[in-house]
């Protein structure tokens, strides 16, 4: 049987990091966050200019992108609601992508604050 995903605030797969901390180290671990922080901050730019747009097409695909990066490293809440917004974005609803975009925008800059409360205790 398999074990429960064990999860900070439903924000990280702790396991996960963990073993990055393991294989990276610590210093390892926040360079590729970095690199994950500056992608991310802009594919979170492109989306904010496809949905103001109406551009949901291109919006569904960027945010495809966030998700898979977002769970790489980890980052449950930051890939599930990405998810939420890809599917609202492919249903064409508008209304639906703005809000899920808002909460997007939201498990991004909290789940800078989970990671570094992480780290710093690893």
């Amino acid at each position: 049987m398999n074990e429960p995903q064990r999860v900070e605030n439903a924000h990280l797969h702790i396991e996960q990091i963990d073993g990055l901390v393991a294989a990276a180290g610590v210093d390892g671990t926040r360079e590729i966050l970095d690199a994950f922080w500056r992608s991310t901050t802009n594919l979170m730019e492109q989306l904010t200019e496809q949905v103001s747009q109406n551009t949901l097409d291109l919006a569904a695909q960027t945010a495809h992108a966030v998700k898979g990066s977002a769970a790489n490293i980890g980052a449950l809440r930051l890939s599930n609601t990405a998810t939420e917004f890809e599917n609202a974005c492919k249903r064409a609803d508008l209304d639906a992508a703005k809000t899920a975009l808002q909460s997007l925008q939201q498990d991004y800059i909290d789940v800078k604050g989970h990671f570094e409360e992480h780290l710093s205790k690893a």
